[in-house]
């Protein structure tokens, strides 16, 4: 009997340690391919005045188009760099912002190890399963794009997902119950405020929803003393970002869809329920019958290795108050999201904000699967458990891992000719003379960004849609070549 105990426990931990194996191999397969990211029109242009104008470039951006300091800061930074070397970097810059999201379970795992009273290796091989799962969906679950490919939208938007994966993270091994714990949470949704607007909503959203939290334990005799500020700041600091957004960028906007929606609220909210249940249901903004299923089986098979990794694990479940304000807060920001983009623009633009509200998604159903948590048998489960939640690893890396795959090897195939004609379109760009080539790249299954359209483009024609790329390079003409 003991010899098949032994067997069952190493088939345990087999089972585990493969599937965790595959999550790793998947994300590191994946950070492979920053280097293949691309420029936009907006590195060109923001670049470019950087090192024409400096410092009252970065201040006016700043002030009038983009208060969002954490964000802006790491581009006037990247900025320094390409304009010193003059090379793009794009490798090393989307690595250290990889690196930031990979790192939030190792930062919260590091301040659990000093409160842990059991089997530490259990809880490691599980805690690691449970949260490299959510960022493994972050690229798995949908088209990562520009989101994670594209140096000016990861700047904003991918910074943005770090500091409210850390949040969970923090949240989730109830390490807000210190004051370490308290200041890293706090100092994640200060950088989320000044990220981008949709993390700076939901800073002012978890802000909001955790003083009311307070105001009813304080009803009660609970007393938190200076406990306040750490959901005060963020709050404070994000309705500030929001402020400034509102009143400097959105008048500006114009119009990318001619929509009743357009600078009408009513409206933008109306239209944002529909759009929000439909980012919920599927991927993608088509409904089908197909589409909905697989994305229901993708998340409750999520939910599930959520559940079971987190009661293998032995660590203590985070408060139900906790878990439900991080939930809402989800929902709120994934619903303001789209509503913004109705308001400011009368219809869904740029996939990127998409790919980041599918993210914030997986978190809400990570939340809710610690959230099931309370309600579970003894601890002589855990057999059973360990068994479930490695079952439902493989299982849901079944339904994910075999498309992609297919698409990294077509990436991995094109990479060296993505390097090969980037660099030569910079050394085309700068030498001397004023005529330049772009060497068009192949297009990614995944890191999927902007291909520039094909043709011949003069610095002083109106009709210029690269007029950013003949400015940076200062060349007279710009000739796109499409890939052969």
């Amino acid at each position: 009997m003991s010899y098949f105990h032994s067997i069952e426990r190493f088939a345990r931990s087999l089972l585990t340690w493969a599937s965790l194996v595959i999550l790793l191999a998947m994300i590191a397969s994946h950070v492979g391919l920053v280097d293949v990211g691309q420029w936009t029109d907006d590195e060109f242009l923001i670049i470019g005045s950087y090192r024409d104008r400096g410092w009252a470039a970065f201040c006016g951006r700043l002030i009038s188009w983009s208060p969002r300091p954490i964000s802006e800061g790491l581009i006037w930074a990247y900025s320094c760099l390409v304009n010193w070397a003059h090379k793009p970097f794009i490798g090393a810059f989307l690595g250290l912002l990889w690196l930031l999201l990979i790192g939030t379970p190792l930062i919260s795992f590091m301040q659990l190890r000093t409160k842990l009273s059991g089997d530490s290796r259990r809880t490691l091989k599980f805690f690691s399963l449970f949260a490299y799962a959510l960022i493994a969906l972050f690229l798995l679950g949908h088209s990562p794009g520009e989101l994670f490919y594209w140096p000016a939208g990861a700047a904003a938007y991918l910074s943005t997902l770090s500091a409210i994966t850390l949040c969970f993270f923090q949240l989730a091994g109830n390490l807000t119950e210190h004051r370490a714990g308290r200041v890293i949470t706090a100092g994640s949704l200060i950088c989320c405020a000044g990220s981008s607007e949709t993390g700076a909503f939901f800073a002012f959203a978890f802000g909001c929803l955790c003083l009311v939290g307070m105001s009813v334990d304080k009803a009660k005799g609970v007393d938190y003393q200076w406990k306040i500020l750490w959901h005060l700041v963020p709050a404070l600091v994000g309705m500030s970002v929001l402020g400034l957004l509102a009143h400097n960028r959105v008048p500006g906007q114009a119009p990318v869809f001619a929509t009743a929606e357009y600078h009408n609220l009513y409206l933008s909210l109306k239209a944002a329920l529909g759009e929000t249940l439909k980012a919920y249901l599927t991927t993608g903004h088509r409904i089908s019958t197909r589409g909905v299923l697989l994305a229901f089986l993708l998340k409750a098979c999520f939910f599930l290795v959520v559940r079971y990794c987190w009661l293998s694990s032995g660590v203590k479940v985070a408060r139900q108050q906790v878990l439900i304000v991080f939930a809402l807060s989800v929902v709120a920001t994934t619903y303001f999201s789209v509503a913004a983009s109705y308001y400011g623009y009368g219809g869904l633009t740029n996939p990127w904000h998409e790919e980041l509200r599918q993210c914030l998604i997986m978190l809400l159903v990570a939340a809710v699967g610690l959230l099931s948590c309370h309600w579970h048998t003894g601890m002589s489960d855990i057999p059973r458990w360990e068994w479930l939640g490695g079952i439902f690893a493989v299982g849901m890396l079944s339904m994910v891992v075999p498309g992609r795959f297919r698409a990294l090897v077509h990436d991995y195939k094109n990479y060296a000719v993505c390097i090969e004609n980037r660099n030569k379109s910079w050394n085309s760009g700068l030498s001397d003379g004023n005529t330049m080539i772009w060497f068009s790249p192949p297009r990614g299954q995944v890191a999927q960004t902007l291909i520039f359209v094909p043709g011949i483009y003069y610095s002083n024609a109106k009709d210029n849609s690269y007029v950013h790329i003949n400015q940076f390079f200062e060349k007279e003409r710009l000739e796109i070549r499409p890939y052969r």
